[in-house]
């Protein structure tokens, strides 16, 4: 059983540890470093299941070089930015405001992001230490530009969302996702460090599936 994280964007690998420790030492795992904090791990091949948080999702659906039977989705998309045909989005110009800000005050942005992501501090993330700004600037134009929602393999795919999530909202889960979702509720969008049970009992349930 060979399974995959991604993690979304301003954060790293190891907002999987926790999960990853729930689900037994019988799981072979690779952690994806998108490279946010300056060190970059992207492995390929074909896994069992692919798991994505946030950004990882849609990163997941934009690769060729990573392949998986199953899919899980937490506090994920398969398009971030609002369009006509997806008015639940979050507005491009919301992105371009932290593009324009990011260059000159990188911590500032990732702060404010997290403080968004963990409105009532219910984790204790410390954050990225050294932030690669050509990383972030990468991250935040693919969340605006990219629409994977036509690659969503909807018959293999298994969605966890919150309902107070602040960043992807219910409304884009429920639009993105027609409905067929699991929800938590009150966890915000950090369901990795919030809520790692329900995130390794959505996993579990998949390796029952295989």
């Amino acid at each position: 059983m060979r399974i995959v994280f991604v993690h979304g964007w301003g954060y790293g690998p190891d907002i999987w540890q926790s999960v990853v420790k729930l689900l037994g030492d019988d799981i072979a795992y690779d952690l994806v470093d998108l490279g946010f904090s300056g060190s970059e791990n992207i492995p390929v091949g074909h896994y069992d299941i692919a798991v994505g948080h946030s950004m990882g999702c849609m990163w997941l659906l934009s690769q060729s070089n990573i392949t998986w039977e199953k899919l899980v989705f937490i506090n994920g998309f398969s398009r971030f930015s609002a369009s006509d045909d997806f008015q639940e989005g979050v507005h491009p110009r919301v992105i371009d405001r932290m593009l324009r800000k990011l260059p000159k005050a990188p911590v500032d942005v990732l702060q404010s992001f997290h403080q968004l992501c963990d409105p009532d501090g219910k984790t204790s993330y410390q954050g990225i230490k050294t932030p690669d700004l050509s990383k972030l600037v990468w991250g935040l134009n693919f969340l605006r530009d990219q629409d994977q929602r036509l690659n969503f393999p909807e018959e293999s795919s298994y969605i966890l969302a919150d309902k107070d999530d602040q960043v992807v909202t219910e409304a884009m889960t429920v639009k993105l996702f027609e409905g067929n979702s699991e929800w938590t509720e009150g966890k915000g969008h950090l369901l990795p460090l919030t809520d790692p049970v329900a995130c390794s009992s959505v996993i579990k349930r998949v390796v029952a599936d295989l």
